[in-house]
């Protein structure tokens, strides 16, 4: 097993969340000004480290304790896992928050109660409410979320909570809360200037999480089976690797099946991608394991519930004919798979890309390949000061070959990016917004989305592109031949 990485000295940080600000456009900054000095304490970066979510959770009156917690971890995935597994015990009639982050719009959706985004008054009365110990224990933007999260579950006598890891594992604020079992989503090389350069020392990180008693379900790669096997043993738990302990079944109308060696559940949803399904594996599998330990309730109908979990940004289906898909995929190992879907996709229309990313990522050929297939890439940079801008893009796209006839095409916004894709498409077209969650949640909010629970169903493009400014003579959507 490669050594820890050491603990980051006292005082030093990281750069803070790229889409919270206290100055710019929506959706980056609070729309409540009341929020500005929560939003300001982003500022201050990310500080690795326990001491200040601990001595704050202490003052609150230790809030995680009065949980059962599933803390999710993993360089991809974990949101969607966490998603999933808190609607399968919701179903099973268990009062269950689900808290996971960044936020596509509102920053009060990260926390949800049965389903249900915490309420934006409550939301501000409990960060007023806890702003005086925030500030005498310096907590950082994120444990003050966590904070905040917890003490809202105590009082709304939360039974489960299904928490996603923030940056890492070991000294994410998540880590000081008490686990009934931790997921590992699965290992990819991201942010390794705070993680490390090598898968090893990432899960080494991510393996930091584990607790005596605390089960571990992950999909790992195979080369770090053994790596994840050893910190099990050394934490005194057990580790459960899914592809050693459940089969899929595909089936031909798209529904699966997932064989453990305990059970089979079958028929379960088709799911927008391929690496959803896992994830939906991974999170069945623990719900098995706990349930069989009596420490959680399985719904009745699995297939049901998972048909009924909301995956925001996830391959989602936001608006239809012609389909315009937005996938927070912002990494290499993410990006190559969400464009290997959206090319798979059936249909005989053109394949589009609206693609923006953040300058820190490094995204390798693999993406490059993919775009080149597309029948146009438009780029564009999200209004934020660590977005790739117009320029960056288009030396991106260029080293890549992506549009190597007729120059890379790049605009100056993301308005403009969606003006320009929404002019002269056909309802057999589809449209890809992908490369960074927030070029995401400023497509969204750019097209008049203000909840993300508008999001649930698609809409008819026709509807949404009319409204969008900034096209000559308006967006068009043609016609089929008659």
């Amino acid at each position: 097993m490669p050594p820890r990485r050491p603990s980051p000295p006292a005082g030093d940080m990281v750069s803070g969340e790229p889409g919270v600000m206290t100055q710019g456009d929506p959706p980056f900054v609070p729309e409540d000004p009341r929020l500005l000095w929560l939003f300001g304490l982003n500022r201050f970066g990310m500080r690795p480290g326990l001491e200040r979510v601990e001595a704050l959770l202490a003052e609150l009156g230790r809030p995680e304790r009065a949980l059962r917690t599933v803390i999710v971890a993993g360089t991809n995935g974990k949101g969607s896992t966490t998603r999933m597994l808190a609607a399968l015990l919701s179903a099973a009639g268990q009062r269950v928050a689900c808290f996971t982050s960044p936020h596509l719009l509102s920053v009060h959706e990260r926390l949800e109660i049965d389903g249900q985004p915490c309420a934006p008054d409550l939301f501000f009365e409990t960060a007023q409410r806890l702003r005086p110990a925030v500030e005498r224990h310096g907590a950082s933007w994120f444990e003050t979320l966590t904070a905040m999260a917890l003490d809202i579950c105590r009082r709304a006598e939360v039974e489960l909570l299904c928490c996603e890891a923030g940056l890492g594992g070991r000294l994410d604020a998540s880590n000081a809360l008490p686990a009934v079992a931790t997921l590992i989503t699965g290992v990819g090389l991201d942010h390794q200037e705070i993680l490390g350069e090598t898968l090893e020392a990432i899960a080494a990180e991510k393996l930091g999480l584990l607790k005596a008693h605390a089960p571990l379900f992950c999909a790992v790669p195979a080369q770090l089976k053994p790596q994840v096997f050893a910190a099990a043993v050394t934490a005194g738990t057990r580790a459960w690797f899914l592809d050693e302990q459940a089969t899929v079944a595909e089936r031909p109308d798209g529904t699966w099946d997932l064989i453990t060696r305990r059970r089979a559940t079958c028929g379960l949803p088709p799911l927008a991608a391929p690496w959803l399904r896992q994830n939906a594996a991974l999170a069945l599998l623990c719900l098995e394991e706990l349930a069989d330990g009596g420490v959680v309730r399985k719904p009745a109908d699995p297939a049901v519930a998972l048909a009924a979990a909301f995956l925001p940004g996830r391959h989602q289906l936001v608006l239809a004919r012609p389909d315009w898909i937005f996938d927070t995929a912002h990494n290499g190992q993410a990006l190559r798979a969400s464009l290997a879907t959206f090319l798979a996709r059936p249909g005989g229309g053109r394949r589009l890309v609206l693609f923006g990313s953040l300058r820190e990522k490094s995204l390798d050929e693999g993406v490059g390949e993919l775009l080149r297939r597309c029948d146009r890439v438009v780029a564009a940079p999200p209004c934020l000061p660590r977005a790739r801008d117009a320029q960056e893009l288009a030396a991106l796209l260029r080293s890549w070959g992506v549009g190597e006839t007729t120059g890379p095409e790049v605009v100056s916004s993301v308005a403009e990016g969606l003006a320009r894709l929404a002019s002269g498409l056909r309802p057999d077209d589809a449209v890809l917004v992908t490369g960074s969650g927030f070029l995401v949640a400023e497509a969204l909010w750019r097209l008049g989305y203000r909840d993300v629970r508008q999001t649930r169903a698609p809409r008819p493009a026709v509807e949404v592109l009319r409204e969008l400014p900034g096209a000559a003579g308006g967006p068009t959507v043609e016609r089929e031949a008659r």
